[in-house]
């Protein structure tokens, strides 16, 4: 229920948008002279984040978050409004410290997707974005007890960026981002039962099941790509 109402909430106030954006966007443009700048249209975005295990206690337990950084280009539909498409790559490392023995390994996900975005205050020196992204994950786990395990998930993730403009073309700040994946974490992942290691240490088989979900917090940058008008102003330098 939390993901549908998370999912809804970020759904509704993007569509909202579009519409004031692009009524506003045809204001602008019956307002505007012969002198108007051409707005930007193509946009850089990046992430480099620390993930937090959410979902079941056999995530939460077993697997420590090292990198959510993610890379997209999107193309801004109005003034405000953008849609993208980009890759995104998380690492996770295997806790030893459960495991009495010589356990290690990581899981790796690998999540092409398409995203929808809202920025709120542009003009100003500190604006916030809204994005909704969702993708198709790959995940692999490696373990040196066993053989690969292989799954594949569709996931939802809301994030919340906060920027501030370093330049008129680059800004820099803070995102946080929860993320939804369908495809659960389990013994499995580990190819369990094996002989010495029957199950999770202190995990029931009952805390294996939910999807996985993690909270990520960290680094964004938001890079506008040079328009004609941009051309034309540093040929004239």
């Amino acid at each position: 229920m939390k993901l549908k109402s998370i999912v809804f909430l970020v759904l509704t106030i993007l569509i909202s948008q579009v519409s004031y954006s692009q009524y506003n966007s045809g204001t602008k443009k019956k307002n505007s002279g012969h002198g108007a700048r051409e707005p930007h249209h193509s946009v850089i975005k990046g992430g480099f984040k620390l993930p937090t295990a959410l979902g079941n206690k056999a995530f939460r337990k077993i697997m420590k978050g090292v990198t959510d950084s993610d890379f997209s280009y999107n193309y801004r539909l109005s003034s405000n409004f953008a849609f993208g498409a980009g890759f995104k790559y998380g690492l996770w490392d295997i806790d030893v410290n459960q495991f009495s023995g010589d356990v290690h390994g990581k899981m790796e996900i690998l999540n092409p997707f398409v995203s929808f975005s809202k920025i709120f205050e542009e003009d100003k020196q500190f604006y916030i974005e809204t994005e909704l992204k969702v993708g198709y994950n790959m995940i692999t786990t490696r373990s040196n007890i066993s053989a690969d395990y292989k799954q594949t998930g569709i996931n939802f993730e809301p994030k919340v960026g906060f920027y501030l403009k370093a330049t008129d073309m680059l800004a820099f700040g803070l995102n946080v981002n929860y993320n939804y994946i369908g495809a659960n974490f389990s013994k499995k992942n580990m190819r369990l039962p094996i002989v010495g290691l029957e199950k999770y240490p202190g995990i029931e088989d009952f805390e294996e099941t939910g999807a996985t979900q993690y909270f990520s917090v960290g680094f964004g940058f938001y890079a506008f790509i040079p328009n004609k008008d941009d051309r034309a102003a540093a040929k004239d330098h």
